[in-house]
């Protein structure tokens, strides 16, 4: 849950906040002029929003590809895999 406080509680209550992003692994928006002008997060949070951003950077290429050739019919149901499979156990003993 993101909690949101004005810049002049957040100046205040620091270091509280800076305790409170670290035990719970949340955010707090802080305002200013009652719009969001800066967000604390902890260093894994961000570590962890960073990877995902990198991921699904070099991964939308082939998810795009993937959904082209799934619409076009190009693709191998689980119970064709497990058929496959079956054959091909069986054929190699």
């Amino acid at each position: 849950m993101t909690n949101v406080i004005p810049v002049t509680h957040a100046r205040r209550d620091l270091l509280r906040l800076v305790d409170k992003i670290d035990r719970d692994y949340t955010r707090i928006d802080i305002t200013k002029g009652g719009k969001v002008k800066a967000t604390l997060v902890s260093p894994e949070y961000l570590d962890s929003l960073e990877e995902t951003i990198y991921s699904l950077k070099y991964s939308l290429k082939d998810i795009k590809k993937a959904e082209k050739e799934i619409a076009q019919g190009h693709f191998v149901t689980l119970e064709d895999l497990r058929k496959d499979l079956k054959k091909r156990i069986k054929n190699a003993r």
